[in-house]
């Protein structure tokens, strides 16, 4: 390559906004809020993360709303002195040259409902023995609708460098998009068309919210890797009817459970040759718009990396595992060019308190 320099070291831009470097911090539910509110615990793990190098942090997911979370350990947006702590965390990613987006979420079947918050989806479903989910009603489909735009005007506001809207992983966005979950026979089911209005709904909320100089990104499925499922095709669809309208960036993942099995969009990887699990499904979006596309799932090593930002149309690369794990990364990449020492046990995913490698916990205790 000219001078040497590596595509992972460049810039590229979402919008208006130049990311200085092509490793992204894929959106990492950090388990740690307090009552939804922000925590010192928070705004230090993303200290710790710009440190480490990344262009791009994209936050754990955000409740849109009071009832939108999965737990009190999820921030929400709705809750009080928000914009103040996260102009705080904001400014500790500012400082050390990484970007910031805000990934927006409402739970939809996983919210946490022993602590009284939504009980609806986008058909009726039972999630516990005594806990029977509704049939989203139209009020209710305007009220997240709307809860999109305001939140993520109180994250424009914060001085955020942009949102992500969570569009995958079986949380309520994807439910409506997926026929697996979207059992309706009213204009928000059957077709992709019909599928999506949510979806659109939700954008254009939003952007008039924000305005045409803040970017909006999506996360979202190439599959649900269930069936039935949303297709390529569907999801391709999807995403040129966002670019049309002005989406400045998609990440492309794939399954609706994080059990680690097939359906899984955490899953546990054997070897290197499983590197990039979901990367043809992204490619195949990419080659599909004119935005940049960030490829998530099973990344491991800097080479692979750089093999997929050269060949491919692929924008950017997304970890998250690996960054629990070893959040100064891409700076021992700088030296060390061996892949990270994730094994994507998924172990972190039981952490109590904020998220960490538990796996090394345990290597610890046992030395």
């Amino acid at each position: 390559m000219h001078n040497n320099k590596r595509m992972l070291d460049t810039s590229f831009s979402i919008g208006n906004v130049t990311i200085k470097n092509r490793l992204v911090r894929s959106a990492t539910y950090e388990f740690a809020a307090d009552n939804g509110q922000i925590t010192p615990q928070i705004i230090a793990l993303y200290k710790t993360l710009a440190a480490g190098g990344c262009g791009l942090l994209i936050s754990g997911m955000q409740a849109v709303s009071a009832g939108a979370g999965i737990s009190p350990a999820m921030v929400s947006v709705a809750s009080a002195h928000y914009v103040e702590a996260m102009s705080h965390l904001v400014d500790e990613v500012h400082s050390k040259g990484s970007s910031i987006f805000i990934q927006l979420n409402h739970g939809g079947y996983r919210t946490d409902w022993r602590h009284g918050y939504d009980r609806f989806g986008v058909s009726p479903k039972q999630v516990a023995e005594d806990c029977l989910y509704h049939e989203m009603t139209e009020k209710e489909i305007y009220s997240v609708i709307e809860a999109f735009g305001a939140a993520a005007k109180c994250c424009q506001q914060a001085g955020c460098d942009g949102v992500q809207i969570h569009a995958a992983h079986g949380f309520l966005i994807n439910s409506f998009l997926s026929p697996y979950f979207n059992q309706r026979m009213d204009c928000y089911g059957g077709t992709i068309e019909n599928r999506a209005r949510l979806l659109f709904a939700i954008y254009d909320s939003i952007r008039t919210a924000v305005g045409h100089d803040f970017p909006i990104g999506i996360k979202i499925p190439f599959s649900d890797l269930v069936a039935p499922s949303i297709t390529l095709e569907e999801s391709i669809w999807v995403c040129q009817k966002l670019a049309d309208k002005g989406l400045d960036m998609i990440e492309v993942s794939a399954g609706v459970t994080m059990d680690g099995g097939e359906s899984s969009f955490s899953p546990i990887i054997q070897d290197s040759s499983q590197e990039g699990k979901f990367l043809a499904g992204a490619v195949q979006i990419a080659n599909s718009v004119e935005i940049p596309v960030i490829s998530v799932g099973t990344y491991r090593s800097p080479d692979f990396i750089e093999k997929v930002l050269q060949e491919t149309p692929i924008a950017a690369v997304a970890l998250c595992r690996p960054l629990i794990c070893e959040p100064n990364l891409l700076e021992r990449w700088q030296t060390d060019r061996s892949p990270t020492v994730c094994v994507s046990c998924n172990l972190c995913y039981r952490s109590q308190g904020i998220i960490s490698c538990q796996r090394q916990k345990i290597i610890d205790k046992d030395l």
